[in-house]
């Protein structure tokens, strides 16, 4: 995706979009960035899919939780908002695909 995103059209496009694949390419963006902050965007809607799909991209939620380590100094933020995810998956039921 070469269209630079902003954190909050990854959360919007999470929120909005009609099906899990159109989700894709804000989260393949979010998993490639050098922000932190589009890096936890990326993280929240992971959880929205969870909640709206009962289904989120696996490979990709794995991309965006590894690369949390990469932010040692927003770490804490970071870890807290994939529980917060992880919680949704849970909740919901949400199955990787």
């Amino acid at each position: 995706m070469t269209t630079m995103m902003e954190p909050l059209d990854i959360v919007g496009r999470a929120m909005d979009c009609e099906q899990l694949d159109d989700l894709v390419p804000a989260l393949e963006f979010a998993a490639a960035s050098d922000d932190f902050r589009v890096l936890n965007a990326g993280i929240l809607a992971i959880g929205h899919a969870a909640r709206r799909f009962k289904a989120y991209p696996l490979e990709l939620k794995r991309k965006l939780w590894t690369r949390i380590h990469e932010f040692p100094e927003h770490a804490a933020q970071l870890k807290g908002t994939c529980e917060t995810a992880q919680g949704d998956i849970t909740h919901f039921k949400a199955k990787g695909v």
